[in-house]
C-alpha cells in the first residue's frame, strides 16, 4: 500500500538520508473528484473547480483550499498546463511504462494476467523534515522487532513479563519452532521491511503493517522515479528531491554485511514464485548482479547447495 493506503504491487522500504525534499517515494497524491460542500472551500483554479477537500487528510491543500507551501511550485505548474498537456504527460508515462515492460500480477488472480504498472502523475511530496521523523521511527521500529523476534526464539522474556501474551505467539501460524535457540548472525531476523505507513487527520504517519517476509515492489519505486523525471524535468530540479539510486547498491551492502563471517566473496540468489512480480526480480538481480531461480530448481544437498538455473547453467553454492 502506498501512503493513503491504496495497495501497490509490491512493498518495500527505501531508505534516503539526504536533508531534501523527498519525492514520489511510492505512488502519491491522486485526485478525488466531487462537487464542493459549502462548508469545504474548493482550492482556485479551473483544473481544481470540482476538488473535493473533507476530513482526510490532503497532501497538496490546506484545509482552507491553500496550497501547501512545499506544494507551492507543484500546485502553480499544475494550474498553468491544460488538461491537454497534462493528458499527453501522462500518455508519456504510460508509454514508458509500457516500452520497459514494467508490469505486475495482481496477488490472487488465477489467470496470472500481467498489467501495466498504473503510474499516478501527481508526485506526493515528502519534506525533509517528515522524512527525518519518519527514518528515525522506521529504523526504530525495525531495531524493536528484530530485537523482539531474538527475544521469542531465545529467552522469550517478553512472554515471560506478559508483555506480549505468550498464546498469541505460540498459537501463531507463523511461529516456528524449529528456531528456537537457533543463533543467526549479527542477530538480524528481518533485514528488509516493507512498512505499510497512513496519514491520520492531523497529519501524523501511523503504521498499518509490517511486511517482513521479503518484500518486494522496489523497482516500481525507481521506474516511478525515473518516469516522474521525464515528465516533469523543470519541476523535479527545482524540487531538489533526494536521490534513490543508490538504492541497489545498499541493498547488496546489507546483504554482504548478513553473509557468514567465513564467506570471503559470497553468491547471492533471488528465489522467485515467476511471475507475479517478474520485473521488480529482474531489475533486483540485474542491478546487484544476483543468480535467479524458481524453487522447483533448487536441490539441496547434505555438503552444498548446488541451485540449477533455467539457463542449465550449474552454480554451486559455498557450503554450510
Amino acid at each position: 500500500m502506498d501512503l493513503c493506503g491504496r495497495r501497490r504491487p509490491g512493498r518495500e522500504l527505501a531508505r534516503d538520508r539526504r536533508n531534501n525534499l523527498v519525492g514520489d517515494l511510492s505512488i502519491s497524491h491522486q485526485m478525488a473528484l466531487a462537487l464542493p460542500s459549502q462548508s469545504s472551500p474548493a482550492p482556485f483554479g479551473p483544473l481544481f473547480s470540482s476538488y473535493l477537500l473533507d476530513q482526510a487528510y490532503d497532501e497538496m491543500f490546506e484545509p482552507t483550499g491553500r496550497p501547501r507551501s512545499h506544494c507551492r511550485e507543484l500546485f502553480d505548474g499544475l494550474r498553468a498546463a491544460s488538461e491537454i498537456d497534462l493528458g499527453q504527460r501522462q500518455m508519456e508515462a504510460d508509454k514508458a511504462f509500457l516500452t520497459q515492460g514494467i508490469t505486475f500480477t495482481v496477488y490472487g488472480d488465477e489467470q496470472g494476467t500481467e498489467r501495466i504498472f498504473p503510474f499516478d502523475l501527481l508526485p506526493r511530496i515528502i519534506t525533509a523534515s517528515e522524512w527525518r521523523t519518519l527514518e528515525r521511527g522506521l529504523t526504530q521500529r525495525l531495531t524493536a522487532i528484530n530485537l523482539f523476534l531474538k527475544d521469542v526464539y531465545h529467552e522469550g522474556r517478553i512472554l515471560a513479563e506478559g508483555v506480549v501474551p505468550r498464546d498469541l505467539v505460540l498459537s501463531c501460524r507463523h511461529y516456528r519452532r524449529e528456531m528456537r535457540d537457533v543463533h543467526v548472525y549479527r542477530d538480524i531476523y528481518v533485514a528488509i521491511a516493507g512498512t505499510d505507513l497512513v496519514r491520520l487527520e492531523d497529519g501524523r504517519f501511523v503504521v498499518l503493517e509490517d511486511n517482513l517476509r521479503v518484500p518486494s515492489g522496489v523497482s516500481y519505486m525507481l521506474a516511478n522515479r525515473e518516469v516522474t523525471k521525464r515528465v516533469f524535468p523543470a519541476l523535479f530540479d527545482r524540487y531538489h528531491v533526494s536521490p534513490i539510486a543508490h538504492y541497489g547498491q545498499a541493498l547488496l551492502a546489507t546483504l554482504r554485511a548478513l553473509a557468514p563471517p567465513h564467506a570471503s566473496d559470497p553468491t547471492f540468489v533471488v528465489l522467485t514464485p515467476g511471475g507475479i512480480a517478474r520485473h521488480d526480480e529482474v531489475m533486483r538481480g540485474e542491478s546487484l548482479q544476483l543468480l535467479r531461480s524458481q524453487k522447483t530448481s533448487i536441490i539441496v544437498s547434505t555438503y552444498a547447495w548446488p541451485v540449477r538455473m533455467a539457463s542449465k547453467r550449474l552454480v554451486r553454492l559455498p557450503a554450510r
